[in-house]
């Protein structure tokens, strides 16, 4: 591939790569391509600009521009520190990177890299620069598109997270501590991914939503979930990318849980994904299947909307009516149950049905009846 990006052969391919990409979490501590590394180098906690740059006038040093920054605000004048000669004149300099603190300093380190990859003579495609000069060199994303920074495994720390649109997709790499980069189970592979970065499981580790396209796997398309150790969750698929999407993360019902709406780029069509805030997902709306114990001689009110998937837009109406009772739907979306007084059953029965952007899900509530 060199130095040269693959042009996508659809047009609604390359609709789908426009969309965007998640914004990262902390959106000072991560960059594309020529954008300036904002991180405290020095250890004051006043965070600093720093500039990757071939030094002037050179064709093979490459340095860090830092601009310290100021406790009024702004930075001060810049001061050049070159960390890498390259071992030929190939002016292919790291231009993207992230501070993150690598260590147990205060100072935070550099985590520099090659949009185009690095230049032949360096085998390492990410560089970790201590006090501006090569601590370490680590094994990620050839050719990444951006570099970000979250906590994926819930330790407290920044790790690192790549992607890019040459079929690598998405992957992690975890912060030890100790001033090594590790590769974290987080990882899709793909072309370029749509994504959301969340905790959808609750647990302190950042999980991410993708939705792909060239997928590397059983599928051209589609929608999935990474969890933090690694599961793969799958919200959509296509065989043969006659589908595409583009993702949102939510709390849709204001349960507190993640959760996703999906838009294909074909039809228009949204749906919805309910989060059940361990790592599960459920299409609003679905009806959960109810057991009640309810009075055989006064109304009982019952919840049936309560272990359901589904957000304040949707719809209860009743299916099938109970034998030996009435129901009747309240304003709050309760379900009133009244026993026929002249009946003897200790058992009933109804089927209701919950419908919500044109979607339905029918479940049955099952009565034990007490006298």
């Amino acid at each position: 591939m060199g130095n040269r990006r693959v042009v996508a052969v659809a047009a609604v391919v390359a609709a789908a790569l426009v969309v965007g990409t998640a914004t990262p979490s902390h959106p000072a501590w991560a960059g594309g391509q020529g954008e300036a590394i904002i991180a405290d180098v020095d250890g004051d906690g006043i965070p600093d600009r720093n500039t990757l740059r071939l030094a002037p006038g050179s064709s093979s040093v490459c340095e860090v521009v830092v601009e310290v920054g100021l406790p009024g605000g702004g930075f001060g004048p810049g001061q050049a520190y070159p960390y890498l000669t390259l071992p030929v004149a190939d002016r292919n300099c790291p231009d993207m990177g992230v501070g993150l603190n690598l260590d147990t300093d205060p100072p935070d380190e550099l985590a520099v890299a090659w949009f185009a990859g690095p230049p032949p003579g360096i085998d390492s495609t990410l560089l970790a620069l201590d006090s501006f000069q090569v601590s370490a060199g680590f094994d990620t994303i050839f050719q990444p598109s951006y570099i970000g920074t979250a906590d994926f495994n819930g330790d407290g720390r920044q790790d690192i997270y790549e992607w890019t649109d040459q079929g690598d997709g998405f992957a992690t790499y975890l912060n030890t501590g100790t001033g090594a980069l590790v590769p974290g189970p987080v990882r899709y592979c793909s072309g370029r991914p749509d994504f959301r970065l969340a905790d959808v499981d609750k647990d302190g580790a950042m999980d991410v939503v993708i939705a792909y396209l060239e997928g590397c796997g059983a599928y051209f398309s589609g929608v999935v979930v990474v969890l933090d150790d690694g599961t793969v969750v799958d919200l959509h698929t296509d065989v043969y990318g006659d589908d595409l999407w583009t993702v949102e993360v939510l709390d849709a019902n204001g349960d507190g849980h993640p959760d996703v709406r999906t838009t294909s780029l074909v039809t228009g069509t949204q749906t919805l994904f309910l989060g059940t805030g361990a790592g599960g997902f459920h299409p609003a709306p679905t009806a959960v299947r109810d057991f009640a114990r309810v009075s055989g001689v006064r109304p009982s009110v019952l919840a049936v909307l309560a272990n359901d998937f589904v957000t304040r837009a949707a719809v209860l109406t009743i299916v099938t009516p109970p034998r030996h009772g009435t129901v009747r739907i309240t304003s709050a979306r309760t379900v009133v149950y009244r026993p026929n007084p002249s009946a003897r059953a200790t058992t009933d029965r109804f089927d209701y049905r919950v419908s919500e952007q044109g979607r339905t899900s029918d479940a049955r509530v099952t009565l034990h009846i007490v006298r």
